[in-house]
């Protein structure tokens, strides 16, 4: 072969080369995904923002939680708090009142003693809890919450107080009416 003749063929090698260089570097580069993955991805970022330096106390604090559409979840009122590290923070005399979609209070957590992982945001206490609502009062000695999902878990001794138990009763008192 003439040596003319190798060089448009390493001119087209080089050429497809680059080019699929250029292709590979496109479908493996991060797309920007999913609105509901972006939202997800944020959230485990972000976890809770506070305004303490590591090892810091402070006292009377006040953090306002949003949704992704900027309306009001939770109110955390902390009487004392001290960053423990950069993801713990502990805090005592804690009440955290909590909205519905409505923007209507729907109840008051209220713990003397507790600790935020502040990347999971799972809210867990040794002492005990009290929950309060219109209709009932929630009182357990230990509690492990989750403030992101707003579920939770009480152990050990729970205690619960109905204030308008004929509301409860009403809808099964009208169904036996009924039934008459």
């Amino acid at each position: 072969m003439k040596p003319s003749a190798r060089i448009p063929n390493r001119r087209l090698l080089l050429r497809n080369g680059w080019l699929g260089l250029a292709m590979a570097a496109l479908l493996c580069w991060p797309s920007g995904g999913h609105a509901s993955d972006k939202k997800k991805a944020k959230e485990e970022r972000d976890g809770i923002q506070v305004p303490i330096p590591i090892g810091h106390k402070a006292q009377g604090i006040k953090l306002p939680d949003f949704d992704e559409n900027g309306n009001l979840r939770m109110n955390f009122e902390i009487g004392a708090a001290e960053r423990v590290s950069g993801k713990v923070m502990e805090m005592s005399d804690l009440k955290i009142e909590m909205f519905g979609e409505d923007g209507a209070s729907e109840m008051m957590m209220e713990l003397s003693h507790s600790q935020i992982d502040l990347e999971t945001r799972i809210l867990s206490s040794a002492e005990p809890v009290t929950i309060h609502r219109h209709d009932l009062e929630l009182t357990g000695s230990h509690m492990t919450f989750n403030t992101r999902t707003r579920e939770g878990k009480f152990t050990g001794p729970v205690r619960m107080l109905i204030y308008n138990r004929e509301e409860f009763d009403a809808p099964k008192l009208q169904k036996e009416e009924s039934d008459e």
